[in-house]
């Protein structure tokens, strides 16, 4: 879990940092960046939501114990 943490995290700052570069060049009348940065935002999003998926697969496989009923043997 502690590589999806980090994966998290890494596609958080890039999706903010391709938005922030899409709005400035934007501003700039920079076209041919704000489509690169257009396609680099939605293949960081769907990477994200694919990591999302991973990640509710992986949480729900592993659920605790605790939540299992317990079996009563024979005295």
């Amino acid at each position: 879990m502690t590589k999806y943490f980090i994966l998290n995290i890494v596609l958080n700052f890039a999706l903010a940092f391709v938005v922030y570069s899409g709005v400035v060049s934007y501003q700039l009348g920079n076209q041919t960046v704000l489509f690169i940065a257009i396609a680099l935002l939605v293949v960081l999003v769907y990477l994200k939501v694919v990591m999302l998926k991973i990640v509710k697969k992986n949480a729900s496989n592993n659920k605790p114990e605790s939540n299992k009923p317990v079996k009563k043997g024979k005295r």
